[in-house]
């Protein structure tokens, strides 16, 4: 029984990731697919209608959007529309927890986790988190010379924000996503080696 158990799991190891990663890109595939099918048939024949097209349309669209984003009228509307929103009690909380998660998928220069700290604890613990805020001049109440590290917590999707001193926190050399999933995997994750050049 202890040699099929272990081979369950060793199996399950090996599918489950594959299966996830399938099943997540198969999703996005299939949600731009079907928004967008009714968009594209309205300006060509159903007949012509290849699978895939609504899919392909919904990256054209997100790129333009991307580069109507350097007009600096779109930004200024953009800007009054979410301004709005952050105004509207509960839409608000949903608006801002979206954009904060698309953020840690987005642009190196918006991504909330781009340094990668070591946080010095009570009785010499260290802990990987990432440098959320560098000081808190916005804030009243909290020292300036203080800063907040985000720590994920191991085979969770949460985590919990510590504010300490800036003296307890030092950069290492590690890429926020190597950091994110030694943290979730409790550093059982191997570190992948870099090219050599």
């Amino acid at each position: 029984m202890k040699f099929l158990a272990k081979l369950f799991f060793r199996g399950l190891a090996a599918i489950l990731p594959l299966a996830l990663t399938g099943y997540f890109v198969w999703w996005a595939v299939s949600t731009g697919e079907t928004l967008l099918h009714g968009l594209v048939v309205r300006f060509i024949p159903e007949e012509r209608y290849w699978p895939g097209m609504g899919f392909a349309l919904s990256i054209v669209l997100v790129m333009v959007i991307g580069l109507l984003m350097y007009s600096f009228v779109v930004r200024a509307i953009y800007s009054r529309l979410t301004a709005l929103l952050e105004h509207i009690p509960v839409v608000k909380s949903i608006y801002g927890m979206i954009v904060d998660v698309v953020r840690l998928f987005g642009s190196a220069e918006q991504r909330p986790f781009r340094k990668v700290v070591l946080v010095t604890l009570r009785d010499g613990i260290e802990q990987v988190g990432f440098l959320t805020r560098e000081n808190f001049a916005d804030l009243e109440g909290i020292p300036n010379e203080r800063v907040a590290v985000y720590l994920p917590m191991s085979y969770q999707l949460g985590g919990f924000t510590i504010i300490v001193a800036r003296e307890h926190v030092r950069e290492i050399a590690m890429s926020a996503e190597e950091a994110l999933r030694f943290c979730v995997t409790a550093g059982v994750a191997r570190h992948e080696e870099r090219p050599t050049r």
